[in-house]
């Protein structure tokens, strides 16, 4: 155990030289002559994905149609048959 302490005080040194012949470089306030500018544009945000209610449909291939359409992914179709003919749907998009 105690070689390994002696290992770690050696090593500190070491990483604080190479530490603060690095700051200096990092640290200054001037662009680099040939640095590109930066331009004030906000982030564009990522559409979240989450379920939307499709609604009632009269057969499966409507059901189809509306997934194919909307772009839905595997897994990001929930469907029922209510029972009097209409499917209930449910997209994630």
């Amino acid at each position: 155990m105690n070689c390994l302490r002696t290992l770690a005080r050696a090593a500190a040194p070491t990483a604080l030289l190479i530490g603060l012949a690095a700051a200096p470089a990092m640290a200054s306030d001037t662009p680099a002559p040939n640095a590109p500018a930066t331009v004030g544009v906000s982030p564009v945000k990522a559409q979240v994905k989450q379920w939307h209610w499709m609604g009632n449909y009269g057969s499966v291939y409507d059901v189809a149609l509306a997934a194919n359409n909307w772009g839905a992914g595997p897994g990001g179709l929930v469907t029922q048959d209510v029972g009097n003919g209409l499917y209930a749907t449910f997209l994630y998009y």
